[in-house]
């Protein structure tokens, strides 16, 4: 099967286009992977956030914050880490995927997920996690 590379072309310009209005005058972390997938017109983006939970969460829910009508969903990988996945759309109508995780050992037992689930989460729960693993990483410090 061939594809017109001209309708490609301008598929990805326009989500390009869509991306460059999103992040201009925001101040987000910076994308470590970003892709325009342009069969099925999403922009997906994985924050910088190393192996870090906490601080690769709180990058998911800053990007999270900028788009509307997100829905968010949770996996405990075969592999041992904690996936989280958003998708909403930019004030420009283009579904973005923002989406990064860690070690599952991370969550300190607050993610009820048995090894292979996913379930949707709300944004309020996703911050309620990012809350406590922050407070419970100041106890460590101060001990």
């Amino acid at each position: 099967m061939t594809t017109n590379i001209l309708a490609r072309t301008s598929t990805v310009g326009s989500m390009l286009s869509a991306f460059r209005a999103h992040v201009r005058d925001r101040v987000l972390p910076a994308p470590v992977s970003l892709s325009f997938e342009a069969s099925v017109r999403e922009i997906w983006l994985q924050p910088e956030g190393g192996a870090d939970l906490v601080q690769h969460l709180g990058n998911v829910l800053l990007w999270a914050y900028t788009l509307a009508d997100v829905t968010a969903t949770w996996q405990h990988t075969t592999d041992g880490r904690l996936h989280v996945s958003i998708l909403g759309r930019t004030a420009s109508g283009v579904r973005m995927k923002v989406y990064g995780g860690g070690s599952f050992t991370d969550c300190q037992g607050l993610v009820p997920l048995a090894t292979g689930q996913a379930e949707g989460v709300s944004i309020d729960e996703l911050f309620t996690l990012l809350d406590l693993l922050r407070h419970g990483q100041h106890e460590r410090e101060v001990a």
